[in-house]
């Protein structure tokens, strides 16, 4: 996870998302059901690629299934994109893009050009991150996102930070997938 830097792409996705902001009924991460259903599924692919991404995981990986499923239930909408703008030695992070209508979006990013499986593997940590956010109600910008992750993660480098919960989501991921 990488906090801070903020890129012309990911600038105009939180524009495009605040423009179509939902408001009917805010949801509540204690009520986890029913979802609601304005919102459509809470994991999105930016991409084609990145669609059959969530498909794969979601039908071949029951650790994946498990944290779209509880995304779904969330009040959090993640955006997955696949991308060679991540810094050295980074396979993926969680950025919060905004928060409108009582729902609060991400995007995760997950390296260009690795091998399907892995591809899916690191999506699959990163939402583990996203599922920790949907559970902290209190995180409602970048600025809250880095309070919880000094609080929760381990510091790897200068505001990287990961959660051992990430890291064994990418592992069952990973070996579900073989």
């Amino acid at each position: 996870m990488l906090f801070g830097r903020i890129t012309f792409q990911t600038v105009c996705l939180a524009a495009a998302i605040a423009a179509i902001a939902v408001s009917p009924g805010a949801l509540c991460l204690e009520a986890v059901a029913p979802t609601n259903p304005y919102l459509g599924p809470h994991v999105r692919g930016v991409t084609a690629e990145m669609n059959k991404v969530i498909e794969q995981g979601t039908r071949r990986s029951p650790t994946f299934r498990s944290l779209v499923e509880a995304l779904n239930r969330s009040d959090v909408i993640v955006y997955l994109e696949s991308t060679k703008n991540l810094p050295l030695n980074l396979d993926g992070r969680l950025v919060f893009l905004t928060s409108a209508g009582g729902v609060r979006y991400l995007h995760v990013q997950v390296a260009k050009g690795l091998g399907f499986n892995e591809l899916i593997a690191i999506a699959g940590h990163e939402l583990q991150h996203a599922v920790e956010v949907a559970t902290h109600a209190e995180v409602h910008d970048s600025a809250s996102l880095a309070v919880l992750y000094e609080r929760i993660g381990i510091r790897e480098v200068h505001n990287r930070y990961d959660t051992p919960a990430a890291q064994l989501a990418g592992k069952r991921v990973r070996a579900e997938l073989s």
